[in-house]
């Protein structure tokens, strides 16, 4: 780290602005580590997928104004009953010269689900007919609904009408990578000298942990709307980011490429240099409904226990006390903005969650002086310790109960929630594309991998099934809302506020995309001529 800081001051000595002396459009930004993959089949994290986007171009994508436009897509068919898209491709071209075609989209999804192939996304794409039947192994790749019957139109096949279908196409698991690239080397994307990618950026040099530089692709079929001739990606602690900022080694810092400080978001905003902007995304706690945990006796399988913990929060505090950054209260799962409930399902009532645990106890053939403590697991981090001790006061004081703290390394508490040894495990949630679903759907079946709470509904899953036939999207949204209120109602997860965006911008940086998605491009980023 020392070295990072010691480099970044050569770089500006003799300057008169925090921009080197030169013309060129250079932005640095804090990526906090290496990202996970530079594979879009495989990019799960969040620094991995915004990579993805810049170094990648798929049929769809984001505009700047956050709306839904095509990208290689130049126009798109859709059967009458929205069982088939048919994509016509427009010109484009791989770094390497290679022109894209559909058999790179085609290869890239089949071998997501090809069983073999090692990745957590595939699931994205089960919406495509036979997709998840080929994942599992029961059919051949070949029975899978993606065709392609020349190189510049491809054919998809859905499952069931899916009206948001052409959104999931922005993710990054949708992204194509170059077939013949790929099919000859399996780790083409690991070395600048062998990555070949189609979006805006191409990589150029990556030292791991420490910074990975990537450069205009001349390339990219909109190369003229370009005008940054190189993104610095440095990797750095959270600290040190808002200290590199401030001395103006640093273009942006925050959200959502890295988390600031608690400490420096109060005094950011106190000076009012913070920016804040929407984002869908939500912090809960998974609840392990399991009968039992590690041979024990589990209350926590009590919904009333479940309600009377999520009942005893006081949101407002832990918003606007703890976290300070614009966060609002989260009554429900799915964020507001997504239009299924605007003020959430129940309220912080301390009285009623006190009822709720008289109930429970009773329930459970249990007295509260010999309840054992309720164990909250999170990582390891400054804001999840913070909102955890938050919790512990509250819940000891409006339920009376004893609460115990286990700070984990992540590995080892993605781990345990994984292997489901919790109680109440710190989680979060971030929308890949502006849906109702993007959110429901993740705790739709009990050994679903995004799931780890043992909690199943019928009446749940009736009504996501329901959703996915319904055509009358007013009449959908109704059925997606009863369904949230089930998973309200049982609270195998208990919502805790709703995030924000955080970060801090240079004034004169313009045109970066920051969607509500958490999303962040450069393709369109500049700094002001008339601030040279």
């Amino acid at each position: 780290m020392i070295r990072i800081f010691l480099l970044c001051v050569l770089m500006f000595t003799g300057c008169q602005t925090s921009r080197p002396c030169s013309k060129e459009q250079i932005l640095r930004v804090n990526i906090g580590a290496d990202p996970i993959t530079l594979d879009p089949r495989k990019a799960r994290d969040l620094t991995s997928v915004t990579l993805a986007g810049m170094f990648f171009e798929g049929l769809m994508r984001n505009a700047k104004d956050g709306a839904l436009e095509p990208a290689l897509a130049e126009s798109v068919e859709t059967s009458n009953d929205g069982l088939q898209y048919r994509f016509h491709l427009r010109k484009s071209h791989w770094s390497n010269g290679d022109v894209v075609t559909s058999f790179d989209f085609a290869e890239s999804w089949r071998t997501v689900l090809d069983p073999q192939f090692p990745t957590d996304m595939a699931y994205q794409l089960y919406g495509i007919k036979n997709a998840k039947k080929a994942k599992q192994g029961e059919i051949s790749l070949a029975q899978v609904g993606i065709f392609t019957p020349d190189p510049q139109t491809l054919v998809v096949e859905l499952e069931h009408p899916m009206p948001y279908f052409l959104q999931l196409l922005t993710m990054s698991t949708f992204l194509p990578v170059p077939h013949k690239v790929a099919s000859k080397d399996a780790n083409w994307f690991l070395k600048p000298e062998t990555f070949v990618g189609n979006g805006p950026f191409l990589l150029k040099e990556w030292k791991h942990s420490d910074q990975i530089n990537a450069i205009k692709n001349s390339s990219y079929w909109q190369q003229s709307d370009v005008r940054l001739t190189k993104l610095e990606l440095v990797m750095m602690g959270n600290d040190t980011e808002v200290q590199m900022f401030q001395e103006g080694h640093l273009d942006w810092a925050g959200s959502p490429l890295s988390t600031m400080p608690v400490d420096a978001v109060r005094s950011l905003k106190a000076k009012k240099e913070l920016c804040v902007s929407p984002f869908l995304a939500t912090y809960f706690f998974r609840v392990n409904t399991s009968e039992q945990i590690q041979g024990k006796k589990n209350p926590l399988s009590s919904s009333s226990f479940r309600r009377a913990l999520g009942l005893a929060l006081e949101r407002l505090a832990i918003t606007d006390n703890v976290l300070q950054g614009g966060q609002t209260p989260a009554k429900g799962l799915v964020p507001p903005e997504l239009g299924l409930s605007a003020t959430g399902y129940f309220q912080d009532d301390a009285k009623q969650a006190q009822s709720l645990l008289t109930d429970a106890l009773l329930e459970l053939d249990l007295t509260l002086d010999k309840l054992e403590p309720i164990r909250i697991s999170f990582a390891s981090s400054e804001r999840n310790a913070a909102v955890a001790q938050a919790v512990q006061q509250q819940l000891e004081k409006n339920l009376k109960i004893k609460v115990e703290l286990a700070a984990l390394e992540p590995k080892t508490y993605f781990q345990k929630v994984a292997n489901k040894e919790y109680q109440l495990a710190a989680g979060s949630w971030t929308a890949d594309f502006s849906d109702p679903i993007n959110f429901l759907d993740v705790f739709k079946y009990k050994d679903k991998s995004t799931n780890n709470t043992n909690w199943e509904s019928s009446k749940y899953i009736d009504l996501l099934n329901q959703s996915e036939i319904c055509k009358d999207q007013k009449e959908r949204i109704g059925i997606l809302r009863e369904a949230e209120q089930v998973l309200m109602e049982q609270m195998p997860i208990i919502p805790v506020f709703h995030f924000a965006l955080n970060y801090l911008k240079r004034p004169d940086l313009e045109d970066v995309a920051l969607s509500p998605l958490g999303k962040i491009d450069f393709r369109w980023a500049h700094v002001s001529t008339d601030s040279r």
